[in-house]
């Protein structure tokens, strides 16, 4: 992708994947600091970095809002195609509910050239707000070649995969454990985890904390069943194409998206406590036919991506208004 540079304020999967499928090169911003100085401090590195290298194409995360609008504010003077390649928060906020976030959210979907969203749902809110959408689930990933693994301690081992956010059902999952045989490994930062939920874990609960990319595969290639869970509606967790590219049993929340995308490879639950106990219960049971689902999945969708990667780059080289090619939905 000739003239195009792709920028983001902090590490996502979702965007490193596309990135590297697409071949455009991967800037990312950051920085220790927090709140408006470090919107400032990035805001102005941003701006150096695309008045020296002048893209042609410029793709952003949101999340960043911030980072999205300013690509939209700065892109009359500096003549680029602006792609926003937009998560589930950039198009339907769920952490930050303000209605100045929703203006602002809906401004910069108005005034991109090009919004990329994982799935029909949202495609179809960008489309209604005055945007131009562009479908395009996660690309699977590939897992370090190494086959490292590590020595789990239950009879059947759980991984939940959590950043212990706001729209994560963490005290759901562990209540759902409670009293039964299976060892439950969650990852993430557990400082992040309310204290009395973290407290009222039994021990077959182990919080892993932040790992590093190969201890992260290979906890995930040691274990038994994948859970990773979410409040957002419509939304297509990373934790589910990770799964696909070892070829695990997962279970994930029922919501249209995840149901319509990965179908008879997951499980699926209401969020409740009862249900995740249910659903991890069809993980042990159903094991071995989720994990060849989950293989068929994984290269059906790695065919889907590319097909749609190749509509995507004729599409990132027209301006808003001009002949759309096919979508995927």
């Amino acid at each position: 992708m000739s003239g195009s540079l792709a920028v983001t304020w902090f590490q996502h999967r979702r965007t490193k994947e596309l990135c590297a499928g697409l071949d455009i090169e991967l800037v990312v911003l950051a920085t220790n600091l927090r709140g408006p100085l470090r919107y400032l401090v990035l805001g102005v590195r941003t701006l150096a970095l695309l008045a020296r290298r002048r893209p042609e194409v410029l793709l952003v995360q949101n999340p960043s809002l911030i980072l999205a609008a300013l690509g939209v504010a700065v892109r009359g003077v500096l003549s680029y195609r602006l792609i926003v390649d937009a998560h589930n928060e950039a198009v339907v906020p769920f952490m930050n509910r303000q209605r100045s976030v929703k203006l602002l959210s809906r401004w910069v979907i108005r005034k991109s050239d090009l919004t990329i969203v994982t799935n029909r749902h949202l495609a179809a809110l960008v489309d209604g707000w005055g945007g131009r959408a562009f479908t395009l689930p996660d690309r699977v990933p590939s897992p370090p070649a190494t086959t490292s693994t590590r020595a789990l301690a239950g009879l059947f081992n759980v991984v939940l995969i959590a950043a212990h956010a706001a729209d994560e059902p963490i005290a759901e999952v562990l209540a759902a454990v409670r009293g039964t045989d299976l060892q439950l490994y969650v990852t993430g930062d557990p400082r992040r985890l309310d204290s009395d939920v973290a407290a009222g874990a039994l021990p077959n609960v182990r919080f892993m904390g932040f790992l590093q990319e190969e201890d992260y595969w290979a906890l995930l290639r040691s274990a038994d069943g994948i859970v990773d869970l979410t409040r957002m509606d419509n939304c297509l967790v990373c934790g589910a194409y990770e799964a696909l590219a070892l070829g695990k049993a997962m279970l994930l929340s029922n919501n249209a998206a995840s149901i319509e995308l990965f179908g008879r490879a997951a499980i699926f639950t209401n969020n409740t406590a009862a249900d995740i106990r249910r659903g991890i219960e069809g993980l042990r049971l159903g094991r071995a036919q989720l994990e060849a689902e989950a293989e068929r999945k994984r290269i059906e969708l790695a065919e889907r991506w590319s097909s749609s990667a190749r509509d995507l780059v004729v599409s990132m080289g027209h301006r808003a208004g001009g002949p759309q090619p096919p979508r995927m939905n």
